[in-house]
């Protein structure tokens, strides 16, 4: 992640499109009691600390977010913008992974990691999807844009778009309709 992107995706995620005083303003998000914000600061933090090949910062940075939230990211995976996480406690982004833009996680979300024959990044959530407390991505599990996981869902295997999936193991149970906001849903 470069310092252009960086700041793009601060500019959305954290200080919610207000780009003055942009330094000051980072630095209250980071000692803000919005937590789902300060986990967002730092996970970015890390990611650019990581492309920049300042390693210990970057550990540091990885450390205090599985201190204070209990949130394990890998910073080499792809996190696209708009990332929120309302309850930042207790999340797993694996290694080798891509999330789209616009995605929510909520507490207790893992994703595992790709597959050790898998070359390259592998896509694990598209875009514009909202992923309940407890959701389980394991194995091939991954889902498209648009995709509303419900509660302590395991995915296991691929889930086009347009669909909320719930379940152990995780079924599409509805769609949803290309009109449709992400909430509302379609039977």
């Amino acid at each position: 992640m470069t310092f252009s992107q960086f700041r793009d995706c601060l500019d959305q995620e954290v200080l919610g499109g207000k780009p003055s005083l942009f330094g000051l303003r980072l630095l209250k998000a980071l000692w803000s009691t919005n937590l789902g914000r300060q986990a967002v600061l730092r996970l970015r933090l890390a990611q650019l600390l990581t492309h920049y090949r300042c390693r210990y910062l970057a550990q540091r940075q990885l450390v205090r977010l599985a201190m204070r939230f209990g949130l394990y990211a890998e910073p080499t995976s792809a996190i696209g913008r708009g990332l929120r996480l309302p309850h930042p406690t207790s999340i797993v982004i694996g290694k080798g992974l891509r999330i789209g833009k616009r995605c929510q996680l909520y507490q207790q979300v893992s994703l595992g990691a790709a597959p050790r024959d898998h070359d390259g990044l592998m896509p694990r959530i598209g875009d514009d999807v909202t992923v309940y407390p407890g959701a389980k991505f394991v194995g091939e599990g991954r889902v498209g844009d648009r995709v509303i996981v419900g509660a302590n869902a395991v995915v296991t295997k691929p889930f086009g778009d347009d669909v909320v999936v719930a379940g152990i193991p995780a079924r599409a149970i509805r769609r949803v309709g290309p009109g449709d906001r992400l909430g509302s849903v379609r039977t």
